[in-house]
This record gives structure tokens, sequence and C-alpha cells, in this order.
């Protein structure tokens, strides 16, 4: 199937086949292009997965909600790339695309795992087995007792799913904007900062889950290990689940 036209008059042959959802959509786009996963060209690829769907609604196809979580996706991230920042907030502040990568590398091993297990399916098609035998009609009689009642009460559940789907890509984009953004780096130089006065911390009184998120705490103990990582710091914690504390390694010259 192919879609041409553009509105500005140029010539713009688009091929369209089954996608399985708008990851594979874009993982195409990323192979079509030759383009490095970890460095996706955001601008170009939200312009050309429009066109895949303006070209799908000039055909009078069906768009899944999923492609359209999908685009509003792109387009946020797009504009977060667009506006102007000041230096410094661009150093600190994380690639706005991080989310969209994992998410494609996480699609990639599974493409690539689906494609082992097709090679399985035809090497195991050409095996011999014995067909299933049929089973006693009396093995399938059920005798079902059903109320007017009860066929009403799956009506009005089977119509709030269809409700509660159709409501879903809403719920998503809301999602999408108000996702909580925590930054490692951040929490590392603020560790760091507090590890230069030369004296030990207390996890628990730093990081506490009456003050702060979950993700943001997480986030904190992550820091800490990368801090001792970089040799900075030294963490003790005497007894499973006790208390941690991050003691500053302090270099002496000369």
């Amino acid at each position: 199937m192919e879609y041409t036209g553009s509105p500005n008059n140029d010539i713009c042959t688009i091929k369209l086949k089954n996608f399985e959802g708008p990851l594979d959509l874009l993982f195409y786009l990323i192979e079509k292009n030759q383009i490095d996963i970890y460095d996706i060209p955001i601008v170009e690829i939200t312009d050309q997965y429009m066109e895949y769907l303006f070209a799908m609604q000039q055909m009078d196809l069906e768009i899944a909600s999923e492609f359209l979580v999908m685009a509003s996706t792109l387009l946020h991230i797009k504009s977060k790339l667009l506006l102007p920042s000041r230096k410094e907030e661009e150093q600190e502040e994380e690639d706005p695309r991080e989310e969209l990568i994992i998410k494609l590398v996480e699609y990639k091993k599974i493409k690539e795992f689906a494609e082992i297990l097709k090679e399985k399916e035809k090497v195991w098609s050409r095996v011999y087995y014995k067909l299933p035998e049929a089973l006693p009609e009396a093995a399938f009689e059920v005798i079902l007792d059903v109320s007017p009642q009860m066929l009403k009460e799956c009506y009005q559940k089977c119509m709030q799913n269809y409700y509660d789907r159709q409501n879903d890509v809403s719920q998503k984009m809301e999602r999408i904007l108000r996702q909580e953004k925590v930054s490692l780096r951040l929490k590392i130089k603020e560790l760091l900062a507090k590890l230069k006065r030369g004296i030990r911390l207390c996890f628990s009184q730093i990081y506490n889950l009456r003050h702060m998120s979950r993700i943001e705490v997480a986030t904190g103990f992550l820091a800490a290990l990368e801090i001792a990582k970089m040799g900075k710091a030294v963490i003790h914690q005497k007894e499973e689940f006790g208390e941690i504390y991050i003691d500053p390694i302090i270099r002496r010259e000369g």
C-alpha cells in the first residue's frame, strides 16, 4: 500500500505495512535511516512518525490509541529539545530522550529473541508428533444456569471495560507530562558537597521517605554507591536492614 502527496505538492511516497505497535514503527524508522539508537535525532524521527500517521489518516485507516500516545510523547520530547535554555540548566538536566531510548533498547532485545524463536519454530515444525485424540461428546456438555440479571451484569461490565479503554489515552498522556524526574548527577553533587565538611553522614537523615518520594530516595542511594565507586567515600552498615553511614575519604597531600 502506498500514499502519494504532501501539503507542499512535492512527491512523497510512503509505503505502509502492518506494525505491531508504536515501538515497532519507531524501530523500523531507526533501522531504515541507519540511526544510532543511543543518539536519536528526535526532530527527524518525529516528523517521519507523524507522516506515517497522516498517511494512515488519509487512507481512512483506524489509528490505535497507542500510536497517538507515542505521537504525543515524541512531540513532548521534541518541544523540550527545541525550547531555548540556559547553559547551566543544560549541564544539569537529563536527556529527555533517555526513557524512550531505554524502551527501544529493550524492544530491540525482544525483537532479536523473537527471530530466534521463529527459527526454532521452523526447525520443530518438521518434527512429527501424535495428534490429539477426540474427546467424547459428554466431556463438552456444560449446562450453564444463567439468569437475566447475570446477563445484564456481564453486559454492563463489558461496556465499562470499553469506556475505560477509551479514557486510557488521556490518562497515559497525563502520566507522561506529570512523571517525576530526578537527576542522579544532581544527587551526586549534593552528597559530595555534604562530604566536603569531613563528617560522617547518616543516610536516613538526608533521604527520608516522610519528606521525599521513593524515586528521590532511591536515586540518593544510587548517588552514594557512585561516590563510593569513585573512591571518595566509604559506606558502612553494621547489620542487615540497619542504618547506613557514609564516611568521607580525606586525601592528604604530601
